[in-house]
């Protein structure tokens, strides 16, 4: 996901003061230095509670009693992203947001809320193509949707996290935030995608059919099982009625089918007998209910007609926007070379042989540049569209399963109302004692044939149990977990390359990324397996820390549908190398260089030949910011460094400027 932090803003709650403003540049390791206490910390959790998060941990004291919105601007794709949140004051974070997103984006000194934090973050979402389907195996997995916050734990390496043993990644040190990223990272590896999420959703719902009908089948059975005794008195008492002329007395051994069996002829035995009186009105009442029952199975075929083809449109629709995507990509592709074309042409152009000026030249040069704009903002939306197609798909799929349940219910109804019609006209009987055990008995074979009558529901199982066979076939988990692999192998790689290019200790063994336990993991050629939390040493710390990120965001960078926001901010990468005495000073305190003699600063210097080295892997197609107490000793020398402030008495204003301190 291209993303990159343009700038920092903060307006003040004096409203005659000044915003305050930190540019960064894409593309670049910008370099915040500066003493402790003067905000470079803070602006790590400034963008987090800006991009969305649910609690804002922007410092107490200072910064929050003098700030009454925190902002960043963000430079995407297409447009440009200006997100402004209220200081949350005594609560721990409000829903008041500002937003406004497009080509260009000026910072206002006024505003107010126009939006809900849970409107930025489907944005983002949408941004950041995540699928709109529930992760999980389960739907009583809890975990929703994937969300850019869940991304999020790939972007930010404060400072308690940077060096921290038994923490690697942003916010896992909370049980919610752990589970939930053990289950986002097979989406975020490229492992998983929309269209094996969408499976995944459609298997659940086969599954939870399959499972109300087989309860409907084990009802039935068990229904077929209570009717045997009641069956055995139908019998006895229709010889006793001298209904079953000739008939054996019933033995032990006898089952419900022998009853059955010998029961079915008394209906016809008895059409010898005179008919009874029928009551009037009652071939009528049974006319009008089967012309209500022909007329509901109508509608309902109806409805099943349009259910598919609006499936069949939705399917087509989803080919459709994926060609259409790839040729705006390639349109996209062509238009390239408009940035150099225009920083080569200087307005208004004069003819090099007669040197004349030709002012449309201008004008038609805008008007490409607005139609180019317009193209990147057509792509974005069509890339968006394929995850919403899905769910539609699976809604559609999931309404036309139930309506061919009505019209089975619909059909069975009218069947039997046939039958009894038919019936109704066959009928003879003398005797009123006759007429009322004969219909009973009549109900109850055919009800105990509908129990017994078991092929209807069994046809509808095996259909559904193929069809769910088919799709975990396709979502078999040995599928994903090599997927998972074979990602996990690529990352790994890349985090033992890191780790030798810092002089990592252990970066000979076997290192691994554990996605189960959320570190890393090291196995010795005697099969032992240790854990980061388990290697000595701080540099090893923090230095397998930046090793993880830059190989994930590498790996990620690689992939097609890459969900992470392209940006990673690391907060005191020195910690663990400058002692209090001496935090942030690019001279030793005799005055004397030691860069070449300190092995903590070559130390710290590795960290950033590292950034810089990730930086020309990339392509400059990321940004890296790093909040540091160390000098630019650390740096020097090293290529795509912007150094946007240096914090410290008699250099730059801090976070906070002088002017609003003494207001």
């Amino acid at each position: 996901m291209k993303l990159s932090i343009l700038k920092v803003v903060l307006w003040p709650k004096d409203p005659e003061l000044d915003f305050r403003v930190i540019e960064f540049q894409p593309g670049r390791i910008n370099i915040i230095t500066g003493q402790s206490g003067t905000g470079k910390s803070a602006l790590t959790w400034i963008v987090d509670y800006c991009l969305g998060s649910e609690k804002c941990s922007i410092p107490i004291g200072l910064i929050r009693d003098v700030t009454e919105w925190f902002g960043v601007h963000l430079k995407l794709a297409n447009t440009e992203l200006l997100i402004a949140r209220r200081n949350p004051g005594e609560q721990q974070s409000t829903n008041e947001l500002y937003w406004d997103e497009g080509i260009k984006i000026e910072i206002p000194r006024f505003f107010s809320k126009n939006a809900r934090v849970e409107d930025l973050k489907n944005r983002l979402n949408q941004l950041a193509m995540l699928p709109t389907i529930e992760i999980g195996a389960s739907e009583n997995a809890g975990f929703g949707r994937a969300s850019v916050r869940d991304m999020a734990a790939f972007n930010f390496q404060p400072q308690h996290i940077v060096a921290n043993p038994f923490t690697m990644f942003f916010k896992s040190d909370t049980t919610e935030h752990r589970e939930k990223l053990r289950a986002v990272f097979p989406l975020a590896l490229g492992a998983m995608n929309s269209d094996l999420l969408s499976k995944q959703r459609e298997l659940r719902d086969l599954e939870r059919e399959l499972d109300r009908l087989n309860r409907e089948l084990d009802l039935r059975v068990q229904a077929a099982k209570a009717w045997e005794a009641e069956i055995a008195a139908f019998y006895l008492q229709a010889r006793s009625l001298g209904l079953l002329p000739g008939s054996d007395a019933p033995e032990k051994s006898w089952q419900l089918e022998r009853f059955m069996r010998e029961l079915r002829q008394v209906p016809i035995n008895i059409r010898s007998l005179d008919l009874p009186n029928i009551p009037p009105g009652t071939g009528d009442a049974a006319a009008s209910q089967l012309a209500r029952l022909v007329a509901d199975e109508d509608s309902i075929s109806g409805d099943i007609g349009r259910l598919r083809r609006r499936l069949s449109q939705v399917v087509q629709l989803t080919t459709s926007v994926d060609e259409y995507g790839s040729v705006l990509s390639e349109q996209a592709d062509r238009t390239r070379g408009l940035g150099w074309f225009s920083g080569k042409v200087d307005l208004p152009y004069k003819c090099p042989v007669c040197e004349a000026s030709h002012a449309s030249g201008s004008e038609q040069l805008s008007e490409l540049h607005r139609l180019v704009s317009e193209l990147g903002s057509i792509t974005t939306s069509v890339r968006s569209a394929p995850a919403r197609l899905d769910e539609e798909a699976l809604d559609l799929r999931r309404e036309l399963r139930d309506r061919e349940h009505e019209v089975n219910s619909v059909r069975t109804k009218r069947k039997a109302l046939e039958d009894k019609s038919n019936e109704l006209a066959a009928q003879r009987q003398r005797v009123r004692q006759i007429y009322l055990f004969v219909g009973r008995l009549e109900q109850a074979l055919e009800n105990v044939q509908t129990s017994e009558n078991f092929s209807d529901i069994q046809q509808q199982i095996g259909v559904l149990a193929k069809a769910a066979d088919t799709l975990r076939k396709i979502l078999d988990p040995h599928h994903l977990r090599n997927r998972t692999a074979a990602a996990l192998e690529s990352v790994s790689s890349r985090v033992a390359e890191y780790a030798e290019m810092l002089e990592l200790e252990h970066s000979t063994e076997n290192v691994s990324l554990n996605t189960r336990e959320l570190t890393l993991q090291f196995r010795q050629l005697s099969g032992r397996v240790d854990f980061l939390w388990e290697v000595g040493s701080g540099q090893n710390w923090v230095g397998y820390h930046v090793a993880t990120l830059l190989a994930l965001h590498t790996h990620f960078m690689s992939l097609a549908e890459n969900h992470v926001p392209a940006f990673l901010f690391i907060d005191q990468p020195s910690q663990v190398y400058f002692p209090e005495a001496w935090p942030s000073a690019d001279r030793a305190p005799n005055g004397k260089n030691e860069s070449a003699k300190s092995a903590d600063i070559e130390g710290v210097h590795r960290i950033f030949a590292a950034l810089s080295q990730f930086m020309e892997r990339s392509g400059n197609d990321f940004q890296i910011v790093v909040t540091e107490h160390a000098g630019s000793i650390t740096w020097e020398g090293l290529q795509h460094v912007h150094v946007v402030a240096n914090w410290r008495v008699g250099h730059d204003e801090f976070l906070i400027p002088n002017s609003w301190i003494r207001t």
